[in-house]
């Protein structure tokens, strides 16, 4: 605030002293002269002193209130007056005997305040003026004023050049005060701008950065949460203060024990916590030591990003990469294992057929031919795995690829009547793609969740249009309400060779994610032990119009007409 916008205000301050100052001096002078008679004055001349300075008083105020008059001239008029009221008083008050002409060096303060150092010097020069005048005047006996005899000119003299004096050397320094207090009070408003401009900033970096960060102290205590923060947990400020340890508890367990690690730099390092939506969300931290000016630790900063997605992808790599290497070894095991396999299994068939076998023998040839099938059906899906038939593509309307594929599944071995099979698919949607290897999918996801259910228990189909990273695509789901996948084992299910059955060959799945990821697609998987799995199949779409839904729903093969 600048010198001029504070003068109103100094103003008011002012007038409100002045009236407080004045009754205050006044009672006490009525006091001491009732009982005392310190002065040769009477108490009615007191009396119309207190009444001009309320005249004054009101004056002033209408002037402040009502008129236009600028401040300064204002602050002019007031100064002058009090020299004029002071002037007044020590003229009842015995003039060169009184006391009160100290009031002249408060009023020369009160006008540095108000107007700097012109104020002052303006303050010190009427007061010289008038304290002059009243002096000759009472010397000379002029206008009534009887002349003291305990003063001789010189003192009178002396006196007056002392007083003279004093008025200007308060003036000077009061205002030279007065200026140093304006220049200290602009600077710490310039530093104040400054530091508000500083922090608005740093608000604005906080509120705009896209990771999460967060201080606390030596104890633990949470101090700041910022906006990405938020975003990420889930979590506003005051939840996470008391929600923090069962949040974070894991992820920096710890941390506050290795200072002396921090010293030599930030610590970076990932954990898992919990969001407030119930998902969880792998986190990367860097972890600082959060210091004062002085170089004192007060405390941890701690910043943090969701990489969930960055560790999907890093885990789909992996999964890549071991997939590839299983690949680059399938026509290796063809060509070693495929041929002498149909040899012998065409062997021990002849040998079957032209033997005379008793009952055991024949049923030990039964096993040899089936486990000889079972081997061959595995290098199958193996090489079906590695090297993929040619893709046929064309267009694919989904309703009618899934509907045929859940008939053929109905009449299959692999369905019981106990299962319940629902869909719920948006016929106007198709995709591009190779039917068959569309189908295979789609089969081996069916026979998963047939496996997965105990009786009874239901499979849903789902397809419908959705938007996906800024395009348009296919959602594809299979549900089921069987078992479950535990999560140990839920990131390895579309490894090869990986089964949790005892008769499994653990291709199927992997089988399933290389035609999808040929397809331009993706297949996720969630599942919650007790209550079921979600295949997630999402394909480019080839054509979207007005959607509209069948409902399809057949507990028993015999309730379908085809």
């Amino acid at each position: 605030m600048h010198a001029r916008e504070e003068l109103p205000s100094r103003i008011k301050w002012l007038m409100a002293s002045r009236v407080v100052l004045v009754m205050f001096l006044l009672g006490s002078l009525f006091f001491f002269q009732y009982q005392y008679q310190i002065y040769h004055v009477r108490i009615q001349h007191l009396v119309y002193f207190g009444i001009a300075v309320c005249v004054l008083a009101a004056i002033y105020s209408y002037l402040f209130l009502k008129t236009s008059l600028r401040p300064s001239i204002q602050a002019y008029i007031q100064i002058a007056g009090d020299i004029a009221l002071i002037t007044w008083l020590v003229s009842l008050t015995g003039g060169i005997d009184s006391t009160f002409s100290i009031l002249y060096h408060i009023t020369i303060i009160s006008a540095s305040i108000l107007l700097a150092r012109r104020g002052g010097y303006f303050g010190a020069s009427l007061a010289s003026i008038s304290y002059g005048g009243l002096l000759d005047v009472q010397y000379y006996n002029a206008l009534g004023f009887l002349r003291s005899q305990a003063f001789t000119a010189g003192q009178v003299l002396f006196l007056l050049f002392v007083n003279i004096i004093s008025f200007y050397v308060v003036a000077f320094l009061s205002g030279y005060l007065s200026e140093r207090l304006r220049r200290t009070r602009q600077e710490l408003q310039e530093k104040s701008s400054d530091f508000d401009d500083l922090r608005v900033l740093q608000d604005h970096i906080l509120r705009s950065v896209g990771s999460g960060i967060t201080t606390m102290d030596m104890s633990g205590k949470i101090t700041s949460w910022n906006n990405a923060a938020e975003n990420i947990t889930g979590y506003g400020l005051d939840e996470i203060r008391d929600l923090w340890t069962q949040v974070f508890g894991e992820s920096i367990k710890g941390l506050f024990g290795r200072t002396e690690d921090l010293r030599a730099g930030p610590v970076r390092f990932e954990g898992k916590i919990p969001k407030k939506n119930g998902v969880e969300a792998v986190l990367g931290f860097t972890a600082s030591l959060l210091k004062d000016e002085s170089d004192d630790v007060r405390g941890i900063i701690l910043t943090f990003q969701d990489i969930t997605r960055l560790v999907q992808m890093e885990e789909k790599i992996r999964r890549q990469e071991r997939l590839a290497t299983v690949g680059s070894l399938a026509a290796g095991i063809a060509h070693e294992i495929r041929n002498p396999l149909a040899s012998l299994s065409g062997s021990i068939q002849m040998l079957r057929e032209e033997l005379v076998l008793s009952n055991e023998n024949r049923n030990l040839m039964d096993i040899v031919l089936r486990e000889t099938d079972r081997l061959n059906t595995i290098i199958t899906e193996f090489l079906d795995y590695a090297r993929p038939k040619t893709s046929s593509m064309t267009t694919i309307p989904i309703a009618t690829l899934m509907q045929d594929t859940v008939v053929l599944f109905r009449n299959s071995r692999n369905f019981s009547d106990s299962i319940t099979i629902q869909c719920d698919i948006d016929e106007s949607v198709s995709i591009h793609g190779d039917p068959s290897r569309i189908r295979q999918v789609l089969w081996n996801l069916l026979i998963n969740a047939s496996q997965a259910i105990e009786p009874p228990g239901t499979i849903t189909l789902t397809a419908a249009c959705a938007r996906q990273n800024e395009s348009d695509a296919v959602v594809i789901t299979v549900a089921d309400t069987g078992t479950g996948i535990d999560r140990e084992s839920l990131p390895m299910i579309f490894d090869p060779f990986f089964t949790t059955k005892s008769d499994g060959t653990g291709l199927g799945l992997a089988i399933a994610y290389r035609i999808i990821e040929d397809h331009q697609g993706t297949i996720d998987v969630k599942s919650v032990v007790g209550k079921g799995t979600i295949f997630t199949m999402t394909l480019p779409i080839e054509e979207a119009s007005d959607m509209f839904k069948v409902r399809l729903q057949k507990a028993n093969p015999g309730d379908e007409k085809e």
